[in-house]
Parts: C-alpha cells; structure tokens; sequence
C-alpha cells in the first residue's frame, strides 16, 4: 500500500486566479479545503506488466496524483519506483500478458482527498474488454498446411525417404497433409488436448503421425536423424536469446548430416536497434523476434547456415490456394509486424520462413 498522508497542494482544476482583496482569497482557499473535504475517490487502472516501462508508469501516476493535489515527495517517488519495478518483474516473469492492477482510494474517507490517496498493486490477467493480446498464444496460421514446408519436403526426395518432424504440431495441419503423401512424420505436441485431435484425425485417415507429447525443448525422448525438422510457428513465442539457442541446438541434434531445419521467425530489419520496451510488448504480442546479428551468433555457435531466408507473406499469398490466403483474420497484421506496430506502413520487423541446414552440408 502506497499513500500520499501529508497535506495536499489545491487541485489544478480548483485553482484561481487571486484577488486582489485578502477576505476573498481567504474565502476562495476555505472553499477550496471544504471542496477537498467532501470529494470522494476510488477507481482502478491496469497497465501491461512490461518492466521497462516502470518510468513512465510512474511518471503517468504521479501526474494523476499531482492533478489531484498529491503531488508525492521524493520519498514517496522511490517507493512507488522500487514497488512499480518489483512488480511488473514478477508478473512478466509469470507471463508477458500479465496485468498491473492499481487501485487508488481515499486513505480517510471522513477527509475526503484532504487526507491523501492511497494505492495498491496486485497482479491480474488481462481485461476482458482489452483485446490487445487476445490472439497472442494462438495459431494465426488456419488449417491449410504452410507452401514452403510441403515444397520444400517435396525438393528433398521421395517422400517414403524423407522423414519430417513437425514441432509444435498443433492439430496436424502440417503433420497429416506430409503423412498423407507419404513421408513419414513425428509431431511435438505440448497441449495434450491438441495431441488427442491429431490422434484421432490420423487414425479416422488411417495415417501413421507418431506423436511426441512434451516440450521440444526439455524432450530427450525427441531422436533421430530427420531429413526435415519444421517449425512455423515455435520461435516467435520463446521469451529469451537462451531458450531460443537451446531451440536450434536441439535442432542440430535430431537432423540427419543432410537435413533441412524449417523455421518461421521475425526479423527485425537492418539498422533497427529495438530498445528492451519493445522487446518486451513484442513478447505480449506473440512476435519475439531476432536481429540479424542475433541470429548470426546462434546459429554460429551451434553450427547451422541459413540456406535461404524468404518473407512468408510474399511466398504463401504466391503459393497456397487462393481459398486460403490469407491464414486467417489476423494473419497478415502480425506477420507484416502491424500488430506490434499499428498504423506504420513499413514496421521495422516481418515474419520469414528461415531454411537452415547444419555447417558442412553442401
């Protein structure tokens, strides 16, 4: 609980101009203690937990405080600081789609704001009117199986000859179209409810999808040696540079010499530098997103080249059927970044499909 106790300075909007006659200003300011008294406040304000922004939480609060006549001291400045800063960590460490809820009341009600505001932080999930992060952890991608992932398994030879991992499977809208022409297919799932679907959809088609429930990430029981591993859309929900090393390392691991790792990720474009505020809202919006030196330095260290790098607007909207272009509703504000910046025509980051085969591989 943070509070704001010592006398407040006069509300802005009750200021006046003073008269030049000192009974009348000693009216006005009497009237102005007796308004304070009897002024009743409590409400709530929700802001994403997003730790970079602290300061200008805090700058925001304290103008709302400032206009009621409670203008914290310094003191007070660095309590809601070091509390504004503990706590949206705490809640972007549970989620990037946390929420700060800070409520303010009266602290002596019988004194109106004479007596001072009080506020208090808790964390909650996102508002149910606020649809800023509703599609966030969803599949932005339909039901069609992606162009690039079934030509490129089609250029690597006979379909009984190439096996294909498929992580974050989903539903089996890639899986069951490449078992269906014969490759043989391994699908990570994570939701088990997905796993049951896809399950249920390869048997009623008599197609063979062996599922590998878990997260690919901490998956030893994930082996073998895949002419392809696909990801479309794994890497723009991992939250740190680490856990996406540790992605492409247990790539490396699982793909024949000669295999090809298939990934759908944003990039940002050359000479953007994104401060840590974006990195953070980009993390809410389910769109991380690498720099190109970032992405140099991961896959250097854990021995892959990026074979071709293609945007997947330009390649899907060329190559899927007209009926399923776009994906879905939201496909093509997130995949062209206009999700994470609205209203610019060219955002600094896009979504490309990433073709990466292990170093050595001609």
């Amino acid at each position: 609980m943070l509070s704001n106790p010592h006398p407040p300075t006069k509300p802005l909007f009750l200021q006046t101009s003073p008269s030049s006659g000192e009974p009348e200003t000693l009216l006005r300011e009497a009237l102005d203690d007796k308004l304070q008294a009897c002024m009743a406040l409590a409400g709530t304000l929700q802001l994403p937990c997003l730790p970079a922004l602290a300061g200008r939480y805090e700058a925001l609060i304290v103008e709302f405080l400032s206009l009621l006549g409670q203008a914290p001291s310094r003191e007070e400045r660095s309590q809601l600081r070091q509390q504004l800063t503990e706590t949206l960590t705490q809640g972007f460490e549970q989620s990037p789609r946390r929420y700060l809820n800070l409520s303010y009341q009266l602290v002596n009600p019988a004194q109106g704001i004479a007596g001072g505001i009080g506020l208090n932080m808790s964390l909650t999930s996102p508002p149910e009117a606020q649809q800023s992060f509703m599609f966030a952890n969803q599949s932005r991608f339909g039901r069609y199986p992606d162009a690039k992932a079934m030509t490129l398994a089609a250029s690597l030879g006979e379909a009984a000859e190439v096996s294909v991992l498929d992580i974050g499977a989903g539903i089996g809208r890639n899986s069951l179209p490449l078992a269906k022409r014969g490759h043989p297919v391994a699908a990570v799932v994570t939701n088990s409810e997905a796993a049951n679907q896809l399950q249920e959809m390869a048997d009623s088609r008599h197609l063979s999808v062996r599922l590998l429930a878990g997260d690919f990430l901490d998956h030893p029981g994930v082996t073998g040696d895949y002419q392809l591993a696909i990801a479309p859309e794994v890497l723009p929900h991992l939250r740190s540079p680490q856990a996406m090393a540790h992605f492409f390392a247990q790539s490396r691991r699982v793909l024949a010499p000669t295999g090809r790792l298939l990934l759908g990720t944003f990039l940002a474009k050359p000479g953007y530098s994104p401060k840590t505020e974006v990195r953070e809202l980009a993390q809410a919006c389910g769109c991380h997103f690498f720099t190109q030196s970032e992405l140099e330095d991961i896959l250097e260290q854990v021995g892959f080249r990026v074979e071709s790098q293609e945007s997947v607007v330009a390649y899907e909207s060329t190559h899927l059927p007209a009926a399923a272009w776009p994906p879905s509703e939201s496909f093509l504000t997130w995949a062209t970044g206009q999700e994470l910046f609205p209203g610019l025509i060219a955002p600094p980051i896009a979504f490309y499909w990433l073709c990466c085969v292990p170093k050595g591989n001609p």
